[in-house]
C-alpha cells in the first residue's frame, strides 16, 4: 500500500493512485459483468468485490490527501531542471509505475477464497498483477496467457503478456502482442505507450512517433498524459528523429520534418546536449527562430554558448550572445535560482566576478537541487562569496 504524508505531495504517487482507482473502478464492473454472465460464482464474487471495494476507499482517502497536499506546494516544474535531469532511464521508472499501479490492491496467489477464481478471467488477471509486482515475470507472462486462452481478444492480457515478453528479452514477439492489443482495441492507451516505448529503444524513431501521435488522438487518463509528458519519451523520440536527420554537422535542423510539439523538440535538444552540443545548440536555434521565448531553448542554448569557457575564449562575440540568452531567460522567469545560477557561471566565465556574486546573493543554496547545488558551493567559493 502507497504511504505519504500530507504535507507532502509527490506528483508521481499522486499519478499512480489515480491510475489504481481507475482500475480498481473498471473491475468492479468486470466483475459484475463477469457474475451477470454466469462466470462467477457468488462467494467469489462477493470476496473479491469486498477486497476492490476496500481497496478504492483506501486509495480514495489517499488520492484526496495527495490533492489537498498539491493545493498547498508550487507545482510549476522547473524547465532548467527538466534540461539538467532529463534521462531516457526514466521511462523505466514511468512504466514501473503504471505495472504497480495495475498491481496493487490485489489479493495474492497464496490468499484463499471459495471456489475457483483461476476459471475467472478477472481472477487471473488479478494473479498476473500479483505476479508482475513480486517481480515473477515469467510466470506473469504464463498466467496472461491463460487469460488469452479463455478470452483471445482480451486487452489487457494481449498488453501486458507483450510488455512483460519484451522484457525478458523477445522484444519481436512482445511487439506482435502489443500489435494484437491495438488491433481488438486502438483505443487502448497502455498499448500505444508501450509500443512506443519499444519502438523509441530499437530507434524505430518514426514508427515511435505515429504511435505518440495516435495516444494524442485518444481520451488519455490524465495520470498516464502526465506520465508520458513528464518520462522524456516524447523528447527521445523527436531527439531520435533529429539525429537521423540531421546529425550532419552544421545541417540546419527543419522542424516541419519533425513529428513533434515545439516543447518536445526544445525538450530533445536538452537530450542531446551530453551527446551532441553542436547539434542541441540547432536545435535550440531553430526553436528560437519558431518561438523567442521559448525557456528551454533560451537557457539550453545560452548556457552551452555563454557558460562554456572553451567557446568564451575562442570567440568572446559568441560568449556574449550566449549570455544575452540567459539575460533574457531571467527577465522571464526572475524567480527561477536555476537560472540565475546558470548566468552567475557564465558571468563568472566572462570576467564579470561582481555580476556572478549579485546572482549568487539572490540564490538561496537550500533551493537548489543536486548537483547544482554543489555547484554552487563551488562557485561561491571562487568568488570569495558565503
Amino acid at each position: 500500500m502507497i504511504t505519504h504524508s500530507r504535507a507532502d505531495c509527490d506528483p508521481d504517487v499522486l499519478a499512480v493512485l489515480e491510475r489504481e482507482q481507475r482500475f480498481l473502478l473498471r473491475s468492479l464492473d468486470d466483475l459484475d459483468a463477469e457474475r451477470a454472465a454466469g462466470d462467477m460464482a457468488d462467494g467469489d464474487y462477493i470476496a473479491l468485490s469486498n477486497s476492490y471495494t476496500t481497496r478504492l476507499a483506501e486509495v480514495t482517502r489517499a488520492l484526496d490527501e495527495q490533492r489537498a497536499a498539491a493545493g498547498e506546494v508550487d507545482n510549476r516544474l522547473s524547465t532548467v531542471q527538466r534540461i539538467v535531469t532529463i534521462t531516457l532511464v526514466v521511462v523505466v521508472a514511468v512504466l514501473a509505475g503504471l505495472l504497480l499501479a495495475r498491481a496493487s490492491g490485489f489479493r495474492s496467489p497464496a490468499d484463499s477464497l471459495s471456489g475457483d477464481i483461476r476459471q475467472s478471467s478477472t481472477g487471473l488477471l488479478a494473479e498476473a498483477d500479483t505476479l508482475t509486482r513480486e517481480g515473477q515475470w515469467p510466470e506473469a507472462v504464463e498466467t496472461y496467457e491463460e487469460v488469452l486462452d479463455i478470452s483471445p481478444a482480451n486487452t489487457e492480457a494481449l498488453t501486458y503478456k507483450g510488455w512483460l515478453t519484451a522484457q525478458l528479452g523477445d522484444v519481436p514477439s512482445g511487439l506482435v502482442s502489443l500489435e494484437e492489443a491495438i488491433a481488438v482495441d486502438d483505443k487502448f492507451p497502455d498499448a500505444r505507450v508501450f509500443r512506443a516505448i519499444l519502438l523509441d529503444r530499437a530507434q524505430r524513431f518514426d514508427e515511435a512517433a505515429l504511435e505518440l501521435a495516435a495516444l494524442d488522438d485518444l481520451e488519455v487518463p490524465d495520470e498516464i498524459q502526465s506520465l508520458v509528458d513528464g518520462s522524456g519519451l516524447r523528447a527521445s523520440v523527436a531527439g531520435g528523429q533529429i539525429v537521423e536527420r540531421f546529425g550532419e554537422r552544421g545541417m540546419p535542423v527543419d522542424l516541419d520534418q519533425i513529428v513533434a510539439e515545439l516543447d518536445d523538440i526544445a525538450q530533445a535538444g536538452g537530450v542531446l546536449v551530453s551527446l551532441d552540443a553542436e547539434l542541441a545548440v540547432r536545435v535550440f536555434t531553430a526553436v528560437l527562430q519558431r518561438d523567442g521565448d521559448n525557456l528551454v531553448a533560451l537557457v539550453g542554448k545560452g548556457n552551452l554558448l555563454g557558460g562554456n569557457a572553451d567557446v568564451v575564449a575562442a570567440d568572446p562575440n559568441v560568449g556574449r550572445q550566449g549570455l544575452d540568452l540567459l539575460d533574457q531567460a531571467v527577465a522571464l522567469e526572475p524567480e527561477s535560482v536555476e537560472i540565475r545560477l546558470y548566468r552567475a557561471f557564465a558571468r563568472n566565465i566572462q570576467g564579470d566576478p561582481d555580476g556572478a556574486r549579485s546572482d549568487l546573493d539572490g540564490i538561496e543554496a537550500s533551493d537548489l537541487p543536486e548537483p547544482l547545488r554543489e555547484a554552487y558551493d563551488g562557485l561561491a567559493a571562487d568568488l570569495g562569496s558565503e
